[in-house]
């Protein structure tokens, strides 16, 4: 492997540890920032309401009890959820994040 001088080898950034708990479940799962909520909750055999997996609909929406999410960009239904609620199918947990299921 040749390297013009000047450059410099960047390695990718890992994602970072997280987890989720799911209050009424009784669950608490590690993930990584970059997983979806409603996927950690499947993964996790806790099952949430869930239809367009896009942000666009609300039906996946949860309370949040803890934590903080991100989004990849603005959502939809976003606009139509009352504060102190997430999209589990566009949420990714950062830290430690609780949610109501």
């Amino acid at each position: 492997m040749t390297v013009d001088e000047g450059s410099t080898a960047v390695p990718a950034a890992k994602p970072q540890t997280s987890t989720v708990i799911f209050a009424r479940s009784g669950k608490q799962v590690a993930c990584s920032e970059d997983e979806f909520i409603l996927d950690v909750a499947e993964r996790a055999g806790v099952e949430l309401d869930s239809n367009c997996r896009s942000g666009s609909c609300g039906t996946c929406k949860q309370q949040l009890l803890e934590g903080n999410v991100a989004y990849d960009g603005e959502l939809d239904a976003l606009s139509d959820i009352e504060s102190g609620f997430i999209l589990a199918c566009s949420a990714r947990a950062i830290g430690k994040v609780s949610i109501d299921a």
